[in-house]
């Protein structure tokens, strides 16, 4: 994956390379999962190494995180040929202070190319608000993400409300990958690392 190109049409705000190069990493992958996890995450993850040593400025990582995003939704569905069944599906959620949903839009993504129909609510979900939506729709299963988490408390007490209707939890994003025991610590059912782990998993709790 071209991920050193794709860094310097981000930092340039390139919308049209970096779709370019997006297109073609689809197009040899054969895959639209592949495209997030290969390309566009380790990019977006070099970008903010070089804010985090002070090589680039706060509004140029921000232009990147904006190209990506919108590569990310112009990537078309590569619609996997053994979907989940049709009765599966999946509820997905940014909780504690996580304001960010471009990792949580692309899971999406990945889960409905599975054939998985999603409900993605919005950034700050409490715990209240998220057990009455998952009494709403009935999911199969919960998607849970969390990018900071200053006090674990909001997401224990979520997590603990889904499973009392027993209904299994899959938690990710950076504050679960920064710590990879921290999923077990909440009581969740596993931890996805990134968008192709999660879908693995997701099928196995589906089960």
């Amino acid at each position: 994956m071209p991920v050193r190109s794709l860094v310097g049409a981000l930092l340039e705000g390139d919308d049209g390379r970096a779709l370019e190069l997006a297109m073609e990493a689809r197009e040899r992958a054969g895959s639209r999962v592949a495209v997030f996890v290969d390309l566009l995450q380790p990019a977006l993850y070099e970008v903010g190494e070089l804010w985090y040593r002070g090589e680039i400025k706060v509004e140029d990582e921000h232009r990147a995180t904006g190209v990506v995003g919108r590569v990310t939704e112009k990537l078309p569905p590569t619609p996997s040929p053994t979907p989940v069944p049709p009765s599966a599906r999946c509820l997905m959620a940014a909780m504690g202070d996580e304001q960010h949903l471009l990792g949580l839009r692309q899971l999406r993504l990945a889960f409905e190319d599975d054939g998985w129909p999603v409900v993605l609510m919005g950034p700050r979900v409490q715990p209240d608000a998220l057990a009455d939506e998952v009494r709403s729709t009935d999911p199969s299963l919960v998607c849970i993400s969390a990018g900071y988490l200053p006090s674990t408390s909001p997401v224990r007490r979520g997590i603990a409300a889904v499973r009392e209707l027993r209904i299994p939890v899959l938690v990710g994003g950076p504050a679960f990958n920064r710590s990879p025991l921290l999923w077990r610590e909440v009581g969740a059912d596993h931890h996805g690392a990134d968008a192709r782990v999660a879908l693995v998993l997701a099928r196995r709790l589906l089960r």
